[in-house]
C-alpha cells in the first residue's frame, strides 16, 4: 500500500513539473509579442542594418538627418522671404509668357525697359570651378553667349538665385541635357551639358539647390558646366555679373540697361580680362558704380569684420557704417560689397574725398529731396550708394551724391 501511494506521488509530481514548464514556455512567447513598440523598433532597425557594417549604418543615418535639415531650412528660408512658390517669377516683367520649349521665348513680344536693377542677394555659384571659355568670338561665324566652367562629370549643381524652373530639354547639337531658370530678381540662367536632371518644369528652387549633375552632353568637348545670364532672352555677359575667381557678385545689384547686352570684341579662349577697357563695357559707365570703378569698394570675405577692413582701407568703423548704412552689430553676409572711400568731413553737411561728393542725412530727409539737392537722379543716388529705393536713410548717414 505504501508503495502504491509511493508512484502515485512520483507520478503526480511528474505532471505538474510538465504544465509549469509548458506554462512558462506559452508566457515566455506571449511576454515578446506583447514588448513595447520601441523595443521592437531597435531590433527591427538591427535586423535591417545589422552590426557587420557600422559606418554604413552611422553615413544611411546621417544621410537621412542632411536630408531632413536641408528641407528645413529650404522650408524656413521661403517662409522669411514669404515666397509664393506658386506664382511666375517675374510674370509681369515678362509678359505673361511662360514657355517650356525655347532658351528665348520673348523676341519683340515682350519690350525691354530702359533700365532695370537686379538684386543679386543670395548668389550661389552653380559648380566650384574655374572658367576655360568665356563669354566671346568663336572663330569668325559663333558665337559664345556663356561662360565654361570646370566640372567633373557627376559633379553637384546648383540654381545661382530663387526662381522656378522654366526650361527642362534636352539638345544633342548644343547645350545637351539643360535647363533654364526664371529667378525671382528678374534675370533667367542656364545650365548646360548636364549628365542628370534632378528637378522638373515647374519645380521652385531655391538659391543653393541642387538642380542637376555635370556631365558632357550635346555639342561638349570635356565635362564642363555652360553657364548663361539672360535678361528677357537676351544674353549678358556672366562676368558683368558674377566674381568667378572668388565666386561672389561683384555687387548687391546690377543696372541693366541697353549697354548690357553689347557683345564684345573679345575671343572666348581669352579667361582673364580684368580690366580690360574693351570688356567692362556693360551698364551705364557714368552712373553705375558696378563697371565704373569709380567707388572705392570691398567685396566681403570670410573671416572679414568691421574692424579688419577699417584698418586695412585706413577708415574708422563709424565711416564704413555710415557710407553702408549699416551698424556695428550688422552681420557681414559673404560677397556683399562694401563702401571703402575715406571721408574727409568739412564743417558743413556735404564732405569730399577725391572727385566723390557726400551728403550728411538729416532729419526729413528723402531720396527724392537729396536728389533734387544735388541735381542727380534717385537711381543714381541708388547706384552710388549700393541703395534701394526702399532702403530707410538714418540720420547721420553719409550718401554719396556724386
Amino acid at each position: 500500500m505504501t508503495f502504491k501511494k509511493l508512484i502515485s506521488g512520483i507520478k503526480l509530481f511528474t505532471l505538474t513539473g510538465c504544465f509549469v514548464f509548458t506554462t512558462t514556455a506559452f508566457s515566455q512567447v506571449t511576454g515578446t509579442k506583447d514588448q513595447p513598440d520601441s523595443e521592437r523598433a531597435k531590433l527591427l532597425y538591427k535586423q535591417i542594418h545589422g552590426h557587420d557594417k557600422p559606418e554604413e549604418e552611422e553615413k544611411l543615418f546621417a544621410d537621412g538627418f542632411k536630408l531632413k535639415m536641408d528641407i528645413s531650412i529650404l522650408e524656413e528660408a521661403s517662409v522669411e522671404r514669404e515666397i509664393d512658390m506658386d506664382a511666375i517669377p517675374s510674370e509681369e516683367l515678362y509678359g505673361g509668357i511662360w514657355v517650356h520649349s525655347r532658351v528665348d521665348a520673348y523676341g519683340s513680344a515682350v519690350s525691354a525697359p530702359s533700365e532695370f536693377e537686379v538684386d543679386l542677394t543670395g548668389f550661389t555659384i552653380p559648380v566650384k570651378g574655374h572658367v576655360t571659355s568665356n563669354f566671346g568670338r568663336r572663330g569668325s561665324r559663333r558665337y559664345h553667349y556663356g561662360v565654361d566652367i570646370k566640372a567633373q562629370t557627376g559633379d553637384t549643381i546648383y540654381a545661382a538665385f530663387d526662381g522656378k524652373i522654366r526650361v527642362k530639354q534636352f539638345d544633342r547639337r548644343g547645350y545637351g541635357y539643360y535647363v533654364v531658370i526664371r529667378h525671382l530678381n528678374g534675370l533667367e540662367t542656364l545650365y548646360g551639358h548636364m549628365s542628370k536632371f534632378l528637378v522638373d518644369e515647374n519645380d521652385f528652387v531655391m538659391s543653393g539647390q541642387p538642380i542637376g549633375l555635370a556631365g558632357n552632353t550635346g555639342r561638349s568637348f570635356g565635362s564642363h558646366l555652360h553657364f548663361e545670364t539672360r535678361f528677357l532672352g537676351k544674353p549678358i555677359d556672366p562676368n558683368f555679373i558674377v566674381d568667378f575667381d572668388n565666386k561672389v557678385t561683384h555687387r548687391d545689384t546690377y543696372l541693366v540697361s541697353n549697354d548690357s547686352y553689347k557683345r564684345t570684341t573679345l575671343s572666348s579662349r581669352v579667361v582673364k580680362r580684368t580690366g580690360t577697357v574693351n570688356y567692362v563695357q556693360a551698364t551705364n559707365r557714368d552712373n553705375n558704380k558696378f563697371v565704373s570703378g569709380s567707388a572705392t569698394s570691398h567685396t566681403i570675405r570670410s573671416g572679414d569684420t568691421l574692424d579688419r577692413i577699417a584698418r586695412r582701407y585706413g577708415v574708422t568703423i563709424n565711416q564704413l557704417c555710415a557710407l553702408n548704412n549699416i551698424s556695428k552689430t550688422t552681420t557681414l553676409r559673404v560677397g556683399r560689397t562694401l563702401i571703402v572711400n575715406s571721408t574727409k568731413k568739412s564743417a558743413g553737411s556735404e564732405t569730399a574725398s577725391g572727385d566723390a561728393a557726400y551728403y550728411k542725412v538729416q532729419s526729413g530727409d528723402t531720396l527724392g529731396a537729396i536728389a533734387q539737392k544735388h541735381s542727380v537722379s534717385i537711381r543714381t543716388l541708388c547706384t552710388l550708394n549700393n541703395i534701394s529705393t526702399r532702403t530707410t536713410l538714418k540720420i547721420g548717414a553719409s550718401i554719396r551724391v556724386s
